[in-house]
């Protein structure tokens, strides 16, 4: 790390000592390539590195990958997720409020979302009482497998089901160094399969977060939802040629705090390629895709913008080694050689 990034890292965490930033980098160099925004593992920090790693992403994203883009697009990120969130749970969200306490930890499950593919659960942990949290962060304090049911019928279940995804959410309580305050506040979306959400209004829904499938601490709750948030999809079917590459855009989705573009392209956008995908706004905001997908059977998942407008830009952008960055204005790791107009018909 140089030094023009360690100052402009402490600047974004508000000075906070140095040796945490280098207990982080040192932990961070060791990682496999996991996202914590998908599924989080058995990672160790102290609570003081752990909150440098969550005011600067604003999200489980520990991966090289990720952090080598360092603040602006995360800065994004986060605004755009507690934005569109907040504006979503106003009309869409019942509120549950349901508190339990399971292995010293107080989970509460304050509201709950249902959009026609996916379910939106807000909970906030709260580990201040485990005993082995008081000088270190384990994802494994918290439960991870899920257990979702309409009566009889099972939705979902499994630890880190496929195509979970999961963001930290800065809310009030939680807003300044919420690792370090020993509480965080989660947002997991959930899919729901082959259950149509539209389904799901007026019905009584059961959610279980469990330690592992065969234990039964955790946290149980039970919800009616009365509405649900309509995805939206766009029929783009447009190729595009960028040097020797072809570019299949078939489909945009919209769900509540996700867009996914369903490419068809076999030489950017995967480990090794020289090229990958980075989504912006017409505002210029940059949005990263969500590594560590199968986007060739998933799509591409990026952090759906604060306003979507009527136009996205697709960038096709060669990842820059550090030392040829440029710190003097955005710290995005990343030259952008190609853009690609994407527009959605309102």
């Amino acid at each position: 790390m140089s030094r023009k990034e360690s100052e402009h890292l402490l600047n974004i965490i508000g000075n906070m000592d140095e040796c945490y930033i280098k207990e982080y980098l040192d932990t961070q160099q060791n990682l496999q390539a996991d996202d914590f925004r998908k599924k989080p593992k058995k990672i160790h920090f102290s609570a003081a590195a752990a909150a440098v790693v969550l005011a600067v992403l604003g999200t489980f994203s520990i991966g090289a990958a990720v952090f080598s883009k360092m603040s602006t697009v995360h800065e994004n990120e986060l605004q755009a997720v507690v934005k569109n969130f907040d504006e979503i749970e106003k009309e869409y969200a019942i509120q549950v409020n349901d508190t339990q306490i399971s292995n010293d930890v107080t989970g509460t499950l304050n509201s709950a979302i249902v959009e026609e593919n996916y379910l939106l659960l807000n909970y906030t942990f709260d580990y201040s009482k485990l005993e082995e949290a008081k000088n270190s962060f384990h994802t494994y304090f918290l439960p991870w497998y899920f257990y979702i049911t309409e009566g009889d019928n099972v939705i979902c279940k499994g630890e880190n089901p496929d195509g979970m995804h999961t963001e930290l959410y800065f809310d009030a309580d939680t807003e300044e160094n919420p690792a370090a305050n020993q509480k965080l506040t989660i947002i997991y979306t959930i899919p729901l399969n082959d259950t149509d959400g539209k389904s799901l209004t007026g019905k009584e829904l059961t959610v279980r977060l469990l330690y592992s499938e065969d234990n039964k601490d955790g946290f149980t709750s039970t919800f009616t939802p009365e509405v649900c948030f309509e995805d939206k999809s766009w029929n783009i079917r447009e190729t595009y040629k960028f040097e020797d590459h072809n570019i299949v855009l078939n489909e945009v989705r919209e769900s509540a705090l996700y867009v996914t573009l369903m490419i068809d392209c076999d030489t950017i956008g995967h480990d090794e390629d020289k090229y990958t995908f980075v989504l912006s706004d017409e505002q210029g905001n940059d949005f990263s895709v969500y590594p560590y997908e199968d986007n060739d059977k998933n799509g591409y998942w990026f952090t759906k913008p604060e306003n979507m407008g009527s136009q996205l830009i697709l960038k096709i952008v060669r990842p820059l080694e550090p030392e040829h960055a440029d710190g003097q204005t955005k710290d995005i790791l990343y030259e952008v050689v190609h853009e690609i107009p994407v527009k959605l018909d309102k």
